[in-house]
């Protein structure tokens, strides 16, 4: 093991600490007042709450390799009833709440299961997560939506099936034709905002993934056909995805359905693989089809992870980022106009003439494109170089906080030796009031990744987004789908039309 490296047994330790943390603000219902753990004052100090100490996971927990996975996706992060009050206490320190930071300490043990170098049945390896480099990683034996909502609304792929023989990858926006996938980077159908590309002039390339948990809720309802999905209505069910759960006693835990959204840039000029993770995949071009291309290589440069936990059933929402993605433009202090940087970085140079998203809207047509296909954008030109910042305002200030910069730092130092020491927590979004409708009060305000809600960095909010989600037929109110865009994926029985892409 390299010095510094996370070994497997590490992980576990902090994963059953922060199993130990968020256990122990239990629910109101065995204790009077919810507590929320004391952390040490000194924000430049990562570690658990008073009283808790990183067991010996040898002895202490009797978990076997292959439980990696289930350990961190069962995590409940916070007590189902935590208030607001609790939530938001007025002796927080380094401008960070407490729950803040056991949501984050969560986020970045659900990263490193998730990203652990997995056999070929998806089961995390033995070693550090440095082992076997050029490994598949767990969530890569995720299903993809394409495997889940086929055309004809014919049953799923079985469980474990591999996507293609070689991955695909193309998707230069989460929106096709449904309102989730317009926007990885938020570029927008209706307006002149294009999608993303590197300074290489390359776009930016999403894929999304659904685990186990949501896969079994969705075949076992029938939810991956509109058929299924009125039939589900009409019964008069509401969904409501798995949630996560401790184990209590000699009762079993629960995995909860999880989501990630990944985004992928390609090598080129100014890049060095060794500091991704890398793949490589087939591409589709979306503007010259039919076009593929092979034989590139495309590294990793954006993570948002969603999981539903019992104690989080607006789901906690966590998004990475590569560290030489952007330059951070703080907008309580900078003037975008005027806005300089230091650094080389993936989506941004010195010779970028507006920092801010950085796109000319001359360079791009104003079709009605929900009315032409295919269903991007049409440019006139095929690309744009894009020229993206970290942006941080007062709604989403605690991803610039002391507490996550030392908590990255404290990580990476751990990862050393990997190439996940060049990837950072951007922040965690959780509800403050669970059950409080639409979103729970989410905390931040703003959440957004630069290279995942380019244009939405400002006001975006990934919880109050997807409150709206709904399905069935007549996509209403009424029909809520839980904080997931997944289920308008879904195809008729009767229908001939194909799949969107990812």
């Amino acid at each position: 093991m390299s010095r510094g490296a996370i070994g497997l047994s590490t992980v576990l330790g902090l994963v059953f600490a922060t199993n130990l943390i968020f256990a122990a603000a239990t629910d109101s219902k065995s204790a009077a007042t919810p507590q929320v753990p004391e952390y040490p004052k000194d924000c430049d100090t990562i570690a658990p709450p008073v009283g808790f100490t990183f067991p010996n996971v040898s002895s202490a927990l009797p978990f076997d390799l292959g439980s990696l996975r289930a350990t961190v996706e069962t995590t409940a992060p916070a007590p189902a009833k935590m208030s607001s009050t609790a939530g938001h206490a007025a002796d927080h320190d380094c401008g960070v709440f407490e729950t803040q930071k056991q949501f984050d300490l969560f986020s970045w043990a659900t990263f490193i299961g998730l990203n652990w170098p997995a056999d070929s049945s998806g089961n995390p390896i033995s070693g550090d997560i440095g082992t076997q480099p050029t490994s598949p990683r767990v969530w890569e034996y995720y299903l993809s939506p394409s495997q889940i909502f086929k055309a004809n609304g014919v049953a799923p792929d079985p469980w474990g099936t591999p996507e293609n023989e070689a991955r695909t990858l193309s998707a230069i926006s989460k929106h096709t034709e449904i309102l989730d996938e317009v926007d990885e980077a938020f570029f927008n159908l209706e307006t002149p905002l294009p999608p993303i590309t590197d300074l290489n002039n390359e776009y930016v390339r999403y894929e999304i993934r659904i685990n186990k948990a949501e896969y079994d809720y969705i075949v076992t309802n029938t939810l991956y056909n509109t058929e299924g999905q009125q039939t589900f209505i009409n019964n008069g069910n509401t969904v409501s995805f798995p949630s996560g759960k401790l184990p209590v006693g000699p009762t079993p835990g629960q995995r909860g359905a999880m989501e990630l959204k990944v985004a992928w840039k390609q090598m080129g000029a100014g890049d060095d693989p060794s500091k991704f993770y890398t793949i490589t995949p087939i591409v589709e071009e979306p503007f010259n089809k039919p076009h593929t291309i092979t034989g590139k290589t495309y590294g990793l440069v954006g993570m948002h992870i969603m999981v539903r936990t019992e104690s989080a059933p607006e789901w906690v929402w966590a998004t990475f980022e590569h560290v030489d993605n952007a330059p951070i433009m703080d907008l309580r202090t900078s003037v975008p106009d005027k806005f300089k940087a230091k650094g080389s970085y993936s989506f941004w140079n010195k010779a970028g003439t507006h920092s801010f998203g950085g796109f000319d809207p001359a360079a791009f047509s104003t079709l009605d494109a929900m009315k032409s296909a295919p269903n991007y954008y049409q440019p006139k030109n095929e690309r744009q170089l894009s020229q993206i910042t970290k942006v941080i305002t007062d709604n989403n200030a605690v991803s610039d906080s002391k507490w996550t910069k030392n908590l990255n730092a404290t990580m990476q130092g751990k990862l050393a030796g990997t190439v996940w020491a060049n990837y950072r927590l951007i922040s965690t979004q959780w509800p403050v009031n669970p059950g409080t409708k639409p979103a729970g009060n989410p905390a931040p305000v703003s959440l957004g990744n630069p290279v995942l809600e380019t244009y939405m960095q400002v006001n975006g909010s990934c919880m109050n987004c997807h409150a709206g989600a709904t399905y069935g037929n007549a996509q209403t109110a009424a029909n809520n789908a839980n904080f997931s865009f997944m289920l308008q994926r879904a195809k008729s029985a009767k229908s001939k039309t194909t799949s969107p892409h990812n």
